[in-house]
This record gives structure tokens, C-alpha cells and sequence, in this order.
């Protein structure tokens, strides 16, 4: 029987987190900040951790990534791979930082 998706915890206004049956979906809000990601990146890596599918960051309702958030995204794909990490719905503006950091090629975002 298949498992449906159902929502694991909501850490915050900043990020909400959806467990299914292939992808654990971080489904971040608004501007990610130097702030708002230094309040969600320990629960959040914790739960990253705590999972063996692919790590899918939704990025559908972000409305601009700083540094801090980049430094997210290198750390779990450090610690589960660029082959389980998945980074979805990007805003034009915001895949701009990822392009000008070098990470989008590098995650093979562009695929």
C-alpha cells in the first residue's frame, strides 16, 4: 500500500517540512537571511539527517536566498550527497545567487 505524504512538524514561518513516500520536502518561506536561516538550520539539518530519501528544497515561495541559505545548501549536500540533494521551484532572482555563487553548476542544478 502506498504511503501518503503527510507534514512531519512545521519548524516555523521559515520552513515546513513534508515527509513522502521518496522525498523529504523542505518547503522554505519568504526571505532567507542571514537571521531566519540561523533559526532553522540545526532542526533542520537534524531532520535532513534523519532521512534516507531525496532531500527535495522547495523554493517556491522564497523570495531571496543570502549567503547563510547558500551555506545550507553546502553543508547537506556534504552530508548527503548532490545525488539525494534536489533544489525545486527556484525563483528567476534567487537562482541568479545560486548561478553567481557557482552552485548551480556545481550541484548540477541545471539538469
Amino acid at each position: 500500500m502506498a504511503r501518503t505524504a503527510k507534514p512531519v512538524c512545521m519548524s516555523s514561518d521559515i520552513v515546513q517540512f513534508t515527509d513522502g513516500d521518496k522525498e523529504f520536502v523542505c518547503g522554505f518561506i519568504g526571505p532567507l537571511n542571514a537571521e531566519r536561516c540561523q533559526q532553522v538550520q540545526e532542526d533542520l539539518i537534524k531532520k535532513i539527517e534523519a532521512t534516507d530519501g531525496i532531500v527535495n528544497f522547495d523554493m517556491e515561495k522564497v523570495t531571496f536566498a543570502s549567503s547563510s541559505f547558500l551555506r545550507i545548501v553546502l553543508t547537506v549536500n556534504k552530508r548527503v550527497g548532490k545525488e539525494r540533494l534536489k533544489i525545486s521551484n527556484v525563483d528567476p532572482n534567487v537562482k541568479k545567487v545560486f548561478k553567481m555563487s557557482g552552485l548551480w553548476d556545481a550541484l548540477s542544478m541545471g539538469k
